[in-house]
Protein backbone atom coordinates (compact mmCIF):
# COMPACT_ATOMS: atom_id res chain seq x y z
CA UNK A 1 0.00 0.00 0.00
CA UNK A 2 1.39 3.49 -0.95
CA UNK A 3 2.06 5.48 2.23
CA UNK A 4 -0.67 8.12 3.10
CA UNK A 5 0.34 11.40 1.65
CA UNK A 6 0.82 14.21 4.08
CA UNK A 7 -0.26 17.42 3.50
CA UNK A 8 1.07 20.44 5.27
CA UNK A 9 -0.79 22.15 8.16
CA UNK A 10 -1.90 25.48 8.74
CA UNK A 11 0.69 28.04 9.89
CA UNK A 12 0.41 28.71 13.64
CA UNK A 13 -1.78 31.18 14.38
CA UNK A 14 -3.95 31.78 17.63
CA UNK A 15 -6.22 34.41 15.66
CA UNK A 16 -7.31 31.51 13.58
CA UNK A 17 -7.64 28.30 15.89
CA UNK A 18 -10.78 26.75 15.56
CA UNK A 19 -12.37 24.94 18.62
CA UNK A 20 -14.19 21.56 19.67
CA UNK A 21 -15.64 20.22 22.81
CA UNK A 22 -16.33 16.63 23.16
CA UNK A 23 -20.12 17.14 24.58
CA UNK A 24 -19.51 14.67 27.83
CA UNK A 25 -16.76 16.35 29.23
CA UNK A 26 -18.56 19.54 28.79
CA UNK A 27 -21.73 18.13 30.05
CA UNK A 28 -20.34 16.73 33.26
CA UNK A 29 -18.04 19.51 34.49
CA UNK A 30 -15.20 17.39 35.64
CA UNK A 31 -13.05 19.82 36.63
CA UNK A 32 -14.20 22.43 39.76
CA UNK A 33 -14.90 26.07 38.08
CA UNK A 34 -13.33 27.55 41.47
CA UNK A 35 -10.46 29.04 41.06
CA UNK A 36 -9.20 27.48 44.12
CA UNK A 37 -10.06 24.35 46.37
CA UNK A 38 -8.10 23.22 49.56
CA UNK A 39 -5.38 21.48 49.15
CA UNK A 40 -6.59 18.70 51.06
CA UNK A 41 -9.25 18.58 48.87
CA UNK A 42 -8.47 14.61 47.42
CA UNK A 43 -11.85 12.95 46.24
CA UNK A 44 -15.44 14.18 45.48
CA UNK A 45 -18.45 12.29 44.39
CA UNK A 46 -21.83 13.29 42.55
CA UNK A 47 -25.26 12.57 41.68
CA UNK A 48 -25.67 13.50 37.94
CA UNK A 49 -29.18 13.32 35.85
CA UNK A 50 -28.71 12.72 31.83
CA UNK A 51 -30.52 14.60 29.39
CA UNK A 52 -33.15 11.52 29.58
CA UNK A 53 -33.86 12.01 33.02
CA UNK A 54 -32.00 8.71 34.35
CA UNK A 55 -29.44 8.83 36.81
CA UNK A 56 -25.42 8.43 36.87
CA UNK A 57 -22.60 9.41 39.40
CA UNK A 58 -19.24 10.37 39.27
CA UNK A 59 -16.11 10.01 41.06
CA UNK A 60 -12.93 11.94 41.13
CA UNK A 61 -10.02 10.68 42.90
CA UNK A 62 -6.16 11.72 42.97
CA UNK A 63 -3.08 10.48 44.89
CA UNK A 64 -1.32 11.54 48.23
CA UNK A 65 -0.16 14.99 47.79
CA UNK A 66 -1.89 16.31 44.68
CA UNK A 67 -5.36 18.20 44.55
CA UNK A 68 -8.57 17.32 42.39
CA UNK A 69 -8.51 19.19 38.54
CA UNK A 70 -9.84 22.59 39.30
CA UNK A 71 -9.70 26.46 38.18
CA UNK A 72 -7.20 27.04 34.92
CA UNK A 73 -7.41 23.21 34.36
CA UNK A 74 -10.51 23.63 32.54
CA UNK A 75 -9.06 25.66 30.33
CA UNK A 76 -6.02 23.46 29.61
CA UNK A 77 -8.08 20.61 28.68
CA UNK A 78 -9.86 22.82 26.56
CA UNK A 79 -6.35 23.59 24.97
CA UNK A 80 -5.35 19.69 24.46
CA UNK A 81 -8.58 19.04 22.90
CA UNK A 82 -7.92 21.67 20.42
CA UNK A 83 -4.52 20.46 19.70
CA UNK A 84 -5.35 17.04 19.36
CA UNK A 85 -7.15 17.88 16.23
CA UNK A 86 -4.88 19.97 14.88
CA UNK A 87 -2.58 16.66 14.71
CA UNK A 88 -5.36 14.97 12.99
CA UNK A 89 -6.70 12.68 16.12
CA UNK A 90 -3.64 10.43 15.56
CA UNK A 91 -4.75 6.61 15.48
CA UNK A 92 -2.67 6.46 18.52
CA UNK A 93 -4.04 9.24 20.21
CA UNK A 94 -0.61 10.43 21.30
CA UNK A 95 0.38 13.97 19.51
CA UNK A 96 3.40 16.65 20.56
CA UNK A 97 3.07 19.78 20.67
CA UNK A 98 5.61 22.82 22.17
CA UNK A 99 4.83 23.84 25.92
CA UNK A 100 4.44 27.35 24.38
CA UNK A 101 1.24 26.41 21.82
CA UNK A 102 -0.30 24.59 24.80
CA UNK A 103 -0.34 28.11 26.35
CA UNK A 104 -1.15 29.88 23.53
CA UNK A 105 -4.32 27.32 22.88
CA UNK A 106 -5.25 27.55 26.77
CA UNK A 107 -5.63 31.42 26.29
CA UNK A 108 -2.64 32.03 29.05
CA UNK A 109 0.14 34.63 28.56
CA UNK A 110 3.22 33.40 27.88
CA UNK A 111 5.65 34.02 31.18
CA UNK A 112 7.31 31.95 33.83
CA UNK A 113 4.46 32.00 36.05
CA UNK A 114 2.10 30.38 33.65
CA UNK A 115 4.54 27.79 32.30
CA UNK A 116 4.86 26.52 35.71
CA UNK A 117 0.82 26.75 36.10
CA UNK A 118 0.58 24.41 32.97
CA UNK A 119 2.71 21.66 34.57
CA UNK A 120 1.04 21.43 37.66
CA UNK A 121 -1.53 21.33 35.44
CA UNK A 122 -0.98 18.56 33.24
CA UNK A 123 0.24 16.69 36.37
CA UNK A 124 -3.22 17.05 37.97
CA UNK A 125 -4.86 15.84 34.80
CA UNK A 126 -2.75 12.91 34.76
CA UNK A 127 -3.05 11.93 37.83
CA UNK A 128 -6.24 12.25 38.56
CA UNK A 129 -9.20 9.14 38.32
CA UNK A 130 -12.57 9.56 37.46
CA UNK A 131 -14.94 6.77 37.67
CA UNK A 132 -18.44 7.66 35.25
CA UNK A 133 -21.25 5.61 36.09
CA UNK A 134 -23.75 4.90 33.63
CA UNK A 135 -23.34 8.88 32.57
CA UNK A 136 -20.40 8.25 29.42
CA UNK A 137 -22.18 8.38 26.13
CA UNK A 138 -20.47 6.56 23.68
CA UNK A 139 -21.17 7.83 20.34
CA UNK A 140 -19.70 4.48 18.67
CA UNK A 141 -21.99 2.01 20.81
CA UNK A 142 -24.81 4.50 20.83
CA UNK A 143 -25.27 3.67 24.38
CA UNK A 144 -24.60 5.33 28.18
CA UNK A 145 -21.55 3.37 29.75
CA UNK A 146 -19.68 3.10 32.69
CA UNK A 147 -15.81 4.55 32.05
CA UNK A 148 -12.98 4.99 33.97
CA UNK A 149 -9.98 7.21 33.15
CA UNK A 150 -7.46 9.82 33.40
CA UNK A 151 -8.35 12.57 30.94
CA UNK A 152 -4.45 12.58 30.27
CA UNK A 153 -3.63 9.37 30.06
CA UNK A 154 -0.11 9.75 28.91
CA UNK A 155 2.37 12.80 29.95
CA UNK A 156 6.05 13.12 28.82
CA UNK A 157 8.64 15.47 28.82
CA UNK A 158 12.14 16.60 30.18
CA UNK A 159 11.30 17.25 33.50
CA UNK A 160 14.86 18.05 34.53
CA UNK A 161 14.26 21.62 34.40
CA UNK A 162 10.79 24.03 33.87
CA UNK A 163 8.60 24.01 31.13
CA UNK A 164 9.62 26.96 28.96
CA UNK A 165 9.10 27.83 24.81
CA UNK A 166 10.79 25.43 23.22
CA UNK A 167 9.27 22.31 25.76
CA UNK A 168 7.95 19.81 23.51
CA UNK A 169 5.36 17.72 25.25
CA UNK A 170 3.93 14.16 24.05
CA UNK A 171 0.15 13.45 25.07
CA UNK A 172 -2.30 11.17 25.01
CA UNK A 173 -6.34 11.88 25.84
CA UNK A 174 -8.44 9.10 27.79
CA UNK A 175 -9.18 6.28 25.43
CA UNK A 176 -13.31 7.37 25.80
CA UNK A 177 -12.33 10.98 25.18
CA UNK A 178 -10.30 10.10 21.64
CA UNK A 179 -13.44 7.43 20.70
CA UNK A 180 -15.93 9.85 21.07
CA UNK A 181 -13.42 12.45 19.01
CA UNK A 182 -13.23 10.17 16.32
CA UNK A 183 -16.77 9.25 16.33
CA UNK A 184 -18.02 12.84 16.18
CA UNK A 185 -19.18 13.09 19.42
CA UNK A 186 -18.35 16.68 19.21
CA UNK A 187 -19.86 20.50 19.05
CA UNK A 188 -17.83 23.50 17.78
CA UNK A 189 -16.28 25.97 21.10
CA UNK A 190 -16.20 29.08 20.19
CA UNK A 191 -12.79 29.59 21.49
CA UNK A 192 -12.04 33.22 21.06
CA UNK A 193 -15.54 34.15 23.03
CA UNK A 194 -14.19 31.28 25.48
CA UNK A 195 -10.73 32.66 26.16
CA UNK A 196 -11.49 36.19 26.34
CA UNK A 197 -13.88 35.74 29.49
CA UNK A 198 -12.45 36.58 32.72
CA UNK A 199 -12.94 34.22 35.30
CA UNK A 200 -12.13 29.87 35.37
CA UNK A 201 -15.70 29.97 36.77
CA UNK A 202 -16.96 32.11 33.54
CA UNK A 203 -15.58 29.68 31.46
CA UNK A 204 -16.97 26.84 32.81
CA UNK A 205 -20.04 28.27 33.01
CA UNK A 206 -20.23 29.03 29.46
CA UNK A 207 -18.84 25.70 28.49
CA UNK A 208 -21.50 24.00 30.40
CA UNK A 209 -24.29 25.94 29.41
CA UNK A 210 -23.22 25.87 25.73
CA UNK A 211 -23.06 21.95 25.99
CA UNK A 212 -26.91 22.27 26.85
CA UNK A 213 -27.92 25.03 24.29
CA UNK A 214 -27.20 22.36 21.62
CA UNK A 215 -30.32 20.28 21.38
CA UNK A 216 -30.87 17.61 18.59
CA UNK A 217 -34.27 16.80 19.78
CA UNK A 218 -35.54 20.28 19.14
CA UNK A 219 -35.88 21.22 15.31
CA UNK A 220 -33.66 24.42 15.01
CA UNK A 221 -31.32 22.31 16.79
CA UNK A 222 -31.09 25.36 19.55
CA UNK A 223 -33.02 25.38 22.97
CA UNK A 224 -34.06 28.69 23.84
CA UNK A 225 -33.39 28.07 27.70
CA UNK A 226 -33.19 25.58 30.30
CA UNK A 227 -34.13 25.08 34.38
CA UNK A 228 -31.84 23.66 36.95
CA UNK A 229 -32.01 23.07 40.48
CA UNK A 230 -29.34 25.13 42.10
CA UNK A 231 -27.65 22.39 44.38
CA UNK A 232 -27.38 20.21 41.14
CA UNK A 233 -25.85 23.02 39.41
CA UNK A 234 -23.31 24.19 42.08
CA UNK A 235 -22.41 20.37 42.14
CA UNK A 236 -21.95 20.17 38.72
CA UNK A 237 -19.50 23.61 38.44
CA UNK A 238 -17.45 21.78 41.71
CA UNK A 239 -18.69 24.83 43.94
CA UNK A 240 -17.62 23.63 47.02
CA UNK A 241 -19.73 26.00 49.50
CA UNK A 242 -22.81 24.68 51.11
CA UNK A 243 -23.99 28.38 51.44
CA UNK A 244 -26.83 29.53 49.45
CA UNK A 245 -25.54 32.89 49.41
CA UNK A 246 -22.20 31.86 48.86
CA UNK A 247 -22.75 30.26 45.36
CA UNK A 248 -25.39 32.64 44.30
CA UNK A 249 -22.67 35.50 44.83
CA UNK A 250 -20.21 33.05 42.87
CA UNK A 251 -22.73 32.92 39.93
CA UNK A 252 -24.33 36.22 39.65
CA UNK A 253 -20.84 37.97 38.62
CA UNK A 254 -20.52 35.33 35.83
CA UNK A 255 -24.02 35.86 34.60
CA UNK A 256 -23.87 39.24 34.42
CA UNK A 257 -20.83 38.64 32.14
CA UNK A 258 -22.45 36.58 30.11
CA UNK A 259 -25.57 39.01 29.72
CA UNK A 260 -23.33 41.66 28.99
CA UNK A 261 -21.61 39.68 26.24
CA UNK A 262 -25.02 38.96 25.16
CA UNK A 263 -24.85 35.24 25.29
CA UNK A 264 -27.74 35.03 28.00
CA UNK A 265 -30.91 36.99 28.08
CA UNK A 266 -31.41 36.49 31.37
CA UNK A 267 -31.24 34.16 34.15
CA UNK A 268 -34.09 34.37 36.96
CA UNK A 269 -34.08 32.78 40.33
CA UNK A 270 -36.90 31.08 42.14
CA UNK A 271 -36.92 30.48 45.73
CA UNK A 272 -34.99 30.70 48.68
CA UNK A 273 -31.38 28.84 49.96
CA UNK A 274 -29.49 25.91 48.26
CA UNK A 275 -33.60 25.05 47.44
CA UNK A 276 -33.72 27.44 45.00
CA UNK A 277 -33.86 27.13 40.94
CA UNK A 278 -32.10 28.98 38.33
CA UNK A 279 -33.98 29.27 34.41
CA UNK A 280 -31.43 30.49 31.68
CA UNK A 281 -32.45 32.09 29.40
CA UNK A 282 -30.03 32.47 26.54
CA UNK A 283 -29.40 35.36 24.11
CA UNK A 284 -30.21 35.51 20.12
CA UNK A 285 -28.95 32.71 18.32
CA UNK A 286 -25.11 34.03 16.88
CA UNK A 287 -25.23 36.12 13.89
CA UNK A 288 -23.31 35.73 10.69
CA UNK A 289 -22.11 37.82 7.85
CA UNK A 290 -21.90 35.02 5.89
CA UNK A 291 -25.94 33.78 5.57
CA UNK A 292 -25.22 31.97 2.40
CA UNK A 293 -22.43 29.74 3.86
CA UNK A 294 -25.79 28.75 6.69
CA UNK A 295 -28.16 28.15 3.41
CA UNK A 296 -25.53 25.46 2.14
CA UNK A 297 -25.38 24.01 5.66
CA UNK A 298 -29.33 23.89 5.79
CA UNK A 299 -29.67 22.92 2.24
CA UNK A 300 -27.73 19.60 3.14
CA UNK A 301 -29.31 18.75 7.09
CA UNK A 302 -27.75 20.73 9.41
CA UNK A 303 -29.95 22.26 11.35
CA UNK A 304 -29.92 26.17 12.08
CA UNK A 305 -28.55 26.31 15.34
CA UNK A 306 -25.32 23.78 14.58
CA UNK A 307 -25.69 25.92 11.04
CA UNK A 308 -25.11 29.43 12.44
CA UNK A 309 -22.15 27.85 14.96
CA UNK A 310 -20.12 26.56 12.11
CA UNK A 311 -20.18 28.93 9.95
CA UNK A 312 -18.81 31.54 12.58
CA UNK A 313 -16.10 28.99 14.12
CA UNK A 314 -14.97 26.89 10.40
CA UNK A 315 -16.10 29.51 7.41
CA UNK A 316 -13.34 28.54 5.01
CA UNK A 317 -14.31 24.76 5.34
CA UNK A 318 -17.83 25.33 4.50
CA UNK A 319 -17.90 25.30 0.29
CA UNK A 320 -15.10 22.63 0.29
CA UNK A 321 -17.33 20.35 2.78
CA UNK A 322 -21.00 21.10 0.70
CA UNK A 323 -18.83 20.02 -2.49
CA UNK A 324 -17.18 15.95 -0.95
CA UNK A 325 -21.13 15.96 0.37
CA UNK A 326 -22.57 16.32 -2.92
CA UNK A 327 -20.11 13.84 -4.36
CA UNK A 328 -20.57 11.50 -1.83
CA UNK A 329 -24.16 11.32 -1.92
CA UNK A 330 -23.83 10.90 -6.01
CA UNK A 331 -21.52 7.68 -5.39
CA UNK A 332 -22.56 5.92 -2.51
CA UNK A 333 -24.13 3.37 -2.49
CA UNK A 334 -26.58 2.94 0.25
CA UNK A 335 -28.19 5.86 1.40
CA UNK A 336 -27.19 8.10 3.92
CA UNK A 337 -29.13 7.94 6.86
CA UNK A 338 -28.23 11.07 8.96
CA UNK A 339 -27.45 13.45 6.08
CA UNK A 340 -26.90 16.21 8.74
CA UNK A 341 -24.58 14.59 10.88
CA UNK A 342 -22.25 13.80 8.00
CA UNK A 343 -22.33 17.16 7.17
CA UNK A 344 -21.11 18.41 10.21
CA UNK A 345 -18.89 15.49 10.71
CA UNK A 346 -16.95 16.98 6.78
CA UNK A 347 -17.03 20.29 8.69
CA UNK A 348 -15.26 19.63 11.59
CA UNK A 349 -12.83 16.54 10.67
CA UNK A 350 -12.06 17.46 7.10
CA UNK A 351 -9.05 15.26 7.50
CA UNK A 352 -11.56 12.53 7.05
CA UNK A 353 -12.89 12.87 4.11
CA UNK A 354 -10.23 14.48 2.04
CA UNK A 355 -10.67 11.68 -0.13
CA UNK A 356 -13.77 12.40 -1.28
CA UNK A 357 -13.18 15.40 -3.54
CA UNK A 358 -14.58 14.60 -6.96
CA UNK A 359 -11.57 14.93 -8.63
CA UNK A 360 -9.74 12.45 -6.50
CA UNK A 361 -12.17 9.56 -7.40
CA UNK A 362 -12.18 7.29 -10.31
CA UNK A 363 -15.06 7.34 -12.06
CA UNK A 364 -16.92 10.70 -10.94
CA UNK A 365 -18.67 13.59 -12.96
CA UNK A 366 -16.43 16.74 -13.78
CA UNK A 367 -19.36 18.24 -14.67
CA UNK A 368 -22.27 17.34 -12.13
CA UNK A 369 -24.63 19.50 -11.27
CA UNK A 370 -24.19 22.02 -8.03
CA UNK A 371 -27.35 21.61 -5.95
CA UNK A 372 -29.62 24.97 -6.05
CA UNK A 373 -28.50 28.13 -3.97
CA UNK A 374 -24.77 27.08 -3.96
CA UNK A 375 -21.85 28.79 -4.86
CA UNK A 376 -19.40 27.09 -7.56
CA UNK A 377 -16.23 26.33 -5.78
CA UNK A 378 -13.03 27.80 -8.26
CA UNK A 379 -10.12 25.32 -8.71
CA UNK A 380 -7.05 26.17 -6.92
CA UNK A 381 -4.02 27.39 -8.77
CA UNK A 382 -1.69 24.87 -6.70
CA UNK A 383 1.33 26.06 -7.72
CA UNK A 384 0.70 29.67 -6.93
CA UNK A 385 -0.77 28.12 -3.21
CA UNK A 386 2.03 25.75 -3.31
CA UNK A 387 3.90 28.97 -3.80
CA UNK A 388 2.70 31.16 -1.28
CA UNK A 389 2.87 28.81 1.51
CA UNK A 390 6.55 27.88 0.87
CA UNK A 391 6.94 31.97 1.33
CA UNK A 392 5.05 31.63 4.67
CA UNK A 393 7.23 28.83 6.19
CA UNK A 394 10.54 31.01 4.77
CA UNK A 395 9.71 33.51 6.73
CA UNK A 396 9.27 31.74 9.90
CA UNK A 397 11.63 31.82 12.70
CA UNK A 398 11.87 31.46 16.80
CA UNK A 399 8.76 29.91 18.25
CA UNK A 400 6.59 30.19 15.03
CA UNK A 401 9.31 27.75 13.16
CA UNK A 402 9.50 25.80 16.38
CA UNK A 403 6.04 25.24 16.39
CA UNK A 404 5.47 24.76 12.73
CA UNK A 405 7.90 21.91 12.63
CA UNK A 406 6.90 20.20 15.31
CA UNK A 407 3.34 19.55 14.06
CA UNK A 408 4.67 18.64 10.38
CA UNK A 409 6.92 15.65 12.34
CA UNK A 410 3.69 15.09 14.11
CA UNK A 411 2.25 14.26 10.87
CA UNK A 412 5.29 11.87 9.17
CA UNK A 413 5.53 9.71 12.78
CA UNK A 414 8.88 10.61 13.49
CA UNK A 415 8.23 12.68 16.74
CA UNK A 416 6.74 9.97 18.13
CA UNK A 417 9.49 7.71 17.50
CA UNK A 418 11.69 10.07 20.13
CA UNK A 419 11.57 9.86 23.63
CA UNK A 420 11.07 12.20 26.21
CA UNK A 421 14.87 13.64 26.58
CA UNK A 422 15.15 13.30 22.55
CA UNK A 423 12.10 15.31 22.07
CA UNK A 424 13.03 18.23 24.12
CA UNK A 425 17.01 18.33 22.86
CA UNK A 426 15.22 18.34 19.72
CA UNK A 427 13.29 21.47 20.88
CA UNK A 428 16.49 23.34 21.90
CA UNK A 429 18.48 22.76 19.14
CA UNK A 430 15.90 23.99 16.65
CA UNK A 431 15.01 27.10 18.85
CA UNK A 432 19.08 28.04 19.32
CA UNK A 433 19.46 27.14 15.42
CA UNK A 434 21.97 24.27 15.39
CA UNK A 435 19.07 22.16 13.39
CA UNK A 436 17.41 23.43 10.29
CA UNK A 437 13.78 22.72 10.70
CA UNK A 438 12.40 22.92 7.19
CA UNK A 439 15.38 20.66 5.97
CA UNK A 440 14.47 17.87 8.56
CA UNK A 441 10.52 18.53 7.47
CA UNK A 442 11.35 17.96 3.65
CA UNK A 443 13.48 14.76 4.63
CA UNK A 444 10.85 13.58 6.20
CA UNK A 445 8.09 13.72 4.22
CA UNK A 446 10.21 12.56 1.64
CA UNK A 447 11.56 9.32 3.23
CA UNK A 448 7.47 8.54 3.56
CA UNK A 449 7.48 7.71 -0.21
CA UNK A 450 10.82 5.83 -0.09
CA UNK A 451 10.01 3.44 2.58
CA UNK A 452 10.88 2.45 6.11
CA UNK A 453 14.57 2.42 5.53
CA UNK A 454 14.57 6.00 3.78
CA UNK A 455 12.87 6.76 7.32
CA UNK A 456 14.81 4.84 9.63
CA UNK A 457 17.75 7.24 8.30
CA UNK A 458 16.68 9.93 8.75
CA UNK A 459 15.51 8.67 12.57
CA UNK A 460 18.99 8.10 13.12
CA UNK A 461 20.18 11.22 11.67
CA UNK A 462 18.28 12.90 14.36
CA UNK A 463 19.18 10.76 16.91
CA UNK A 464 23.24 11.29 16.34
CA UNK A 465 22.54 14.87 15.85
CA UNK A 466 21.03 15.28 19.12
CA UNK A 467 24.17 12.51 20.71
CA UNK A 468 26.32 15.42 19.15
CA UNK A 469 27.17 13.81 15.95
CA UNK A 470 27.86 16.19 13.19
CA UNK A 471 25.20 15.63 10.65
CA UNK A 472 25.54 17.88 7.50
CA UNK A 473 22.39 17.66 5.92
CA UNK A 474 20.20 18.57 8.45
CA UNK A 475 22.60 21.33 9.62
CA UNK A 476 22.34 25.03 8.59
Amino acid sequence: MPPKAVRPVPLPGDAGMTGHDERNLGRLGLISAQKTVPATLRTWSRAVTLPDGRPASIVCTVSEGQTVPHGLDNDVMVGLISLCFEAGLPSDGKFSTSAYRLLKASGFPTTVQYYRILETALKRLTDAKYTVKEGWYRQGAQMWSTQMFSQVSYLAYNAKSELGGASVLTVRLADPIMENLRAGYIKPLDVAFYTSLSQPLVRALYRQLDARRFDEARSDGLAPGFSVALRDWADSLGILSARSDKVRDALSGAHSELVARHYLQDVVWRGRGMGAALEYVFGEPPQTQRPELVEQLLARGVKRGMALRLTNVFPDRIAQAAVRFDHYLKTARTEVGNRGGLMVAMVTRPEDYAGLDAGAVPGASAASPRPAGARAVPEPDLVQLEAKYEGEVAELSGQALLDWVLRQLSLTGLLRRLDASERSQLGERLTQGQLDGRQLVRRSIQALSQGQPAQDAVYQEVRDLLRDAWTPSLTP
